[in-house]
């Protein structure tokens, strides 16, 4: 038996943390509590907006800023 899925494994797995046992466990239990599985989606949205927010940008910036 597993211990139950606290807030903790489920920010651990949107920052992609937990090992692969851990991560079957949230997966599984996402998959019974579709209202979680929702927030977790939006959370992994969120976290990807703002690594593209700060990703640097393509290409050299505009001649103002050398």
């Amino acid at each position: 038996m597993t211990d139950p899925i606290a807030d903790t494994d489920l920010i651990a797995f949107v920052d992609g943390q937990l090992d692969v046992m851990r991560r079957l466990d949230v997966e599984a239990y996402l998959a019974g509590h579709p209202d979680v599985a929702a927030r977790v989606m939006a959370e992994m949205h969120d976290r990807d907006a703002l690594r593209e927010s700060f990703a640097p940008s393509p290409g050299p910036g505009p001649d103002r800023l050398r």
